[in-house]
């Protein structure tokens, strides 16, 4: 039988009660460095919906479609012309719902009134497949941008018949037999 040793107990104590400060120790820095933290961050708002704004639509759908509706047009392409020419019927659409009244402005209105219906008389060009026509028809629709320009205090944006076309990886011309 083993007797036990006072020294030895005594020993065994200390380490115990040292350990048991230690943890305390321990846990109680922890609390203090957790308390001393700020509260977590709410969770962020979710990014609301872009919507295009004026110049947006203006810059990267109706002009190079309107670009392409001319060269492809004036080079009897008349199923690419009217493509484009809905491309644009479906843009002014978007303008209208996304921008129908800009900085108290009635785009909307003017849209209606002064693009709709030179797009019609553009798209009627190119369902007769009239050079001549189509010709004139883009010209009044070039008119009816500008005037809607001007209404819109933007006449300094003044639209004319392209002269060369940007589009060097698309054949706007008449599409190929094979």
């Amino acid at each position: 039988m083993i007797q036990s040793c006072p020294v030895g107990r005594r020993y065994v104590m200390r380490r115990a009660a040292l350990a048991v400060a230690l943890m305390a120790l321990v846990v109680s820095a922890a609390i203090a460095l957790d308390t001393g933290r700020a509260a977590p961050a709410p969770n962020p708002a979710p990014p609301s919906v872009y919507a295009p704004g004026l110049g947006d639509f203006m810059t990267a759908y109706v002009q190079p479609h309107h670009i392409k509706l001319w060269f492809a047009g004036i080079a009897g392409n008349w199923k690419l012309a009217a493509y484009e020419a809905s491309e644009l019927d479906e843009t002014f659409d978007d303008v209208v719902s996304y921008q129908g009244n800009w900085h108290g402005l009635p785009i909307g209105s003017l849209v209606q009134t002064l693009i709709r219906p030179q797009l019609k008389r553009v798209s009627a060009a190119i369902e007769a497949k009239d050079a001549a026509l189509f010709k004139t028809a883009y010209a009044s629709l070039n008119a009816g941008c500008n005037r809607c320009h001007a209404s819109a205090q933007h006449d300094f944006i003044d639209i004319v018949t392209p002269a060369t076309n940007p589009y060097h990886d698309q054949n706007l011309s008449a599409v190929r037999k094979p």
